[in-house]
C-alpha cells in the first residue's frame, strides 16, 4: 500500500508551464544536439576511410556502431550500415552474423513504416538455422513490432489475429530476456498497461526512470509509456508531463524517428494552439530528416483535430457573430480539404508499400500542405494582430518554409545558381537561408508555377512576381526558354 501511495504521488502535482519552458528550450538547442550526434557518426566513419588495412571483423564491429547511432537518427544510413555489414558477413563466411544482421534489417525497415520491404527481408531468414538466442531474441522482437505497428497503422482500433500474436512474441521477450534487459522491461511495461494492470506498470516505469539519464533515448521510451499509463487513467497532467520528458529526451540524444513531441501538440492543442503548431511543424521536420514513411502519415491523419483547435481558439477569440460565421465557413472548407488531401496521400501510400517503391514526392506533398496551412492560418492572424506582430509571423513563416524546402532540396541555393550567369546568381545575405527570389523558384520546384498563387503564398503582388521571374529568366545561362523546366529538375539527382 505505502508503495502505491509513492507512485501516486511521483505521478501527480506537474508544472506544466515549466515543463513547456523547459522543452522550448530544449527545442532551441535541437540542432547543436543533431550536430553533436552527427559527428559521433562521422568519427566512426572515418575510422573506416583509412589507407591502412582493415580486417572484415573490424570492419563488422564499426558499421555496428554506425547503426546504432543511426537507426534512431536517419533511417537511409542505418540501412547503408545494414547493407554493408551484411556484404563483410557474408564475405566472411559467418552465417550467424549475417542472419543477425538480416534481422536488424527487417526491424529497421518496419520502424521506419516500410513494411512490404520488412517482409521481404524476414521471408529470406530460416529460423531453423538459429544458433544463438540472441537470433531468437531478435526475431521474437521483429515479429512483435511487426504485428503491432502493421495492424496499428493500417487497421487502427482493431484487434484481432495480430495483438495476438504481437502479445505472444512479447511475452516471449518477457520470459526469456534477463530482468534487467531494456527491451523486457520496455515489453513488461507495455504488457502491464494494456492489462489494465496500473500499479505494476507505474512500478516498473518508476524504475526504469530512475535506472537511465534523462537525455538517453533509453529515458525517452519509458516517460512515453508513462504518459500512455497516465492517459489510461485519466491523468491529463500526468500525460503531458511525461510526454514532455519524453520529447526532451529525444531531442538531447538526437531521435528523430520520434513519437512524443507530436503527442504533446495533440495533448495541448485546445489550450496552446500556437505552440502545438510550431511543435508539429518540428515533428514532421524530424520524419522527414528520417526518412520516415509512418510518422509523417500518423501526423497527416491527425492534420484535422489540429484544424479542430484552430476553430476553437477562433471561437475563443471572436465576439463578432458575422466574422465567426465567416471563420467557420472558411474552416470547414479548409477541413475538407485538408481530409481529402490526407486520404489521397494515404491511398499513395498503401500503392506505394505494394509497388515496394519509394514516396519522394509525398516529401513534396506534405511540405506544400503544411505552406498551404501556414499561409491560411497568418490570413486569419492578420485581423487579429497589429502590423510589427505580424511582421515576426511572416518571418516565422518564411523561416519554418525555408527549412522544410532545404532539408528536401539542400543544394539548391547551388544547383540554381548554376542555371545563371555568374554576375546574375544570388547572393544571400548573413543568416540568410533564401531570400523572395529564391522563394519563388522553390515554389516553382515545387509544382506552384501560377504567378498568382506564389504572390498569394509569399504576400507579394502578382506584378512584383512576375518581374521577378522575368528578370531571373533573362539572365539564365542557357537561354530563357526552357529555365523554369530546368528549375524543376533541381535535386532529382539527390533524391
Amino acid at each position: 500500500m505505502i508503495k502505491t501511495l509513492v507512485i501516486l504521488a511521483a505521478l501527480a502535482g506537474f508544472d506544466l508551464n515549466a515543463d513547456l519552458l523547459q522543452l522550448d528550450e530544449a527545442l532551441g538547442k535541437a540542432a547543436e544536439y543533431s550536430a553533436v550526434h552527427e559527428r559521433r557518426i562521422q568519427a566512426a566513419e572515418h575510422d573506416l576511410a583509412t589507407d591502412r588495412p582493415l580486417t572484415d571483423e573490424f570492419r563488422y564491429e564499426v558499421y555496428g556502431q554506425i547503426y546504432d547511432l543511426s537507426y534512431a537518427f536517419q533511417y537511409d544510413r542505418a540501412l547503408e550500415a545494414l547493407n554493408n555489414q551484411e556484404q563483410v558477413a557474408a564475405r566472411m563466411g559467418r552465417d550467424d552474423l549475417l542472419i543477425e544482421t538480416r534481422l536488424r534489417k527487417a526491424l529497421l525497415h518496419c520502424t521506419a513504416g516500410r513494411y512490404a520491404e520488412s517482409m521481404a527481408v524476414s521471408e529470406r531468414i530460416d529460423t531453423a538455422v538459429f544458433t544463438s538466442d540472441r537470433q531468437l531474441y531478435l526475431w521474437y522482437e521483429y515479429q512483435q513490432r511487426f504485428c503491432r505497428d502493421f495492424r496499428e497503422y493500417n487497421h487502427p482500433g482493431e484487434g484481432g489475429v495480430l495483438d495476438e500474436r504481437a502479445g505472444f512474441y512479447r511475452g516471449r521477450l518477457i520470459e526469456y530476456l534477463p530482468e534487467s534487459n531494456f527491451l523486457r522491461q520496455t515489453m513488461l511495461l507495455t504488457e502491464l498497461i494494456e492489462q489494465g494492470n496500473h500499479i505494476g506498470a507505474g512500478e516498473v516505469g518508476s524504475g526504469m526512470l530512475a535506472r537511465y539519464s534523462e537525455d538517453s533515448h533509453e529515458y525517452a521510451i519509458a516517460a512515453y509509456y508513462m504518459g500512455v499509463l497516465c492517459r489510461e487513467q485519466g491523468d491529463f497532467e500526468g500525460e503531458v508531463h511525461w510526454y514532455i520528458k519524453s520529447a526532451i529526451a529525444d531531442i538531447r540524444s538526437a531521435t528523430k524517428d520520434n513519437a512524443s513531441l507530436y503527442c504533446v501538440a495533440l495533448s495541448i492543442m485546445d489550450r496552446d494552439i500556437a505552440r502545438a503548431f510550431r511543435y508539429t511543424q518540428a515533428a514532421l521536420d524530424d520524419a522527414l530528416f528520417y526518412n520516415s514513411k509512418l510518422r509523417p502519415g500518423q501526423i497527416a491523419q491527425n492534420l484535422p483535430a489540429i484544424e479542430k483547435a484552430y476553430t476553437g481558439m477562433i471561437k475563443r477569440e471572436s465576439d463578432r457573430r458575422t466574422i465567426l460565421m465567416l471563420l467557420i465557413s472558411l474552416l470547414v472548407i479548409v477541413l475538407v480539404f485538408i481530409l481529402l488531401r490526407m486520404l489521397s496521400y494515404h491511398r499513395r501510400l498503401q500503392e506505394a508499400i505494394a509497388a515496394l517503391s519509394e514516396a519522394n514526392a509525398a516529401k513534396e506533398e506534405f511540405l506544400a500542405l503544411f505552406l498551404s496551412m501556414s499561409s491560411g492560418y497568418l490570413d486569419k492572424l492578420r485581423r487579429h494582430l497589429g502590423r510589427e506582430q505580424m511582421e515576426e509571423e511572416l518571418k516565422a513563416f518564411y523561416a519554418a518554409f525555408d527549412n522544410a524546402f532545404l532539408q528536401l532540396y539542400p543544394a539548391f541555393v547551388e544547383d540554381f545558381n548554376a542555371l545563371l550567369e555568374p554576375e546574375a546568381r544570388v547572393e544571400l545575405k548573413k543568416g540568410e537561408k533564401l531570400n523572395t527570389e529564391l522563394r519563388i523558384f522553390a515554389l516553382i520546384r515545387l509544382g506552384v508555377d501560377q504567378s498568382s498563387h506564389i504572390a498569394s503564398l509569399l504576400r507579394y503582388s502578382v506584378n512584383t512576381i512576375y518581374n521577378y521571374r522575368a528578370q531571373t529568366k533573362a539572365a539564365a545561362l542557357n537561354g530563357k526558354d526552357d529555365f523554369e523546366e530546368q528549375v524543376k529538375t533541381i535535386g532529382i539527382r539527390h533524391n
